[in-house]
């Protein structure tokens, strides 16, 4: 018996299943269903999680919902508000912040700066930062101090922002 046809059809059979894997890879997830009819949706987000590295995290993520929203041909009208421990990441002096959060803290507000840049409005509670020992002077420029977090995003909300908690 002659092996090479076998291997050959064997070789093609394997190089035809990487392909479908690989376009499998490659196919775009979209949100089709969801976005229907949309030509903008407005979201506000809340955050406060108390952890620099999930905060960052959590602002790459935003980043991806307004590009991704855009790509569907849906503009994003999205509002970030900072409540609680949070808001210490957004200082100009970092004062409190540990060695160890450093890093984190620097990624955190150069997401920040960058979701500025895509046009996203980013606020930090005034009632944290007072608790925090904060002036509102002291938070980045591309930060807006708001009086309280909870009555921006009750706010917003009443005008039609639907709200994206993250705990």
């Amino acid at each position: 018996m002659n092996k090479k046809p076998f291997l050959f059809v064997l070789s093609a059979l394997a190089f035809v299943g990487f392909l479908s894997i690989a376009a499998a890879r490659a196919a775009v997830l979209k949100d089709t269903d969801a976005l229907r009819g949309l030509t903008k949706a407005k979201a506000v987000f809340m955050i406060d999680v108390n952890n620099p590295q999930r905060v960052g995290h959590v602002l790459a993520v935003v980043g991806k919902t307004d590009t991704g929203m855009r790509a569907q041909g849906v503009k994003p009208e999205i509002v970030v508000v900072f409540v609680g421990p949070d808001v210490a990441f957004l200082t100009r002096d970092r004062r409190g912040i540990s060695y160890m959060d450093e890093r984190a803290v620097a990624g955190v507000q150069k997401a920040v700066q960058k979701l500025k840049g895509m046009g996203v409005k980013l606020q930090a509670c005034g009632v944290a930062l007072k608790g925090m020992d904060i002036a509102p002077s002291d938070v980045i420029p591309d930060v807006q101090p708001v009086g309280n977090g909870y009555i921006s995003a009750i706010g917003f909300q009443a005008k039609g922002y639907n709200l994206v908690p993250v705990y």
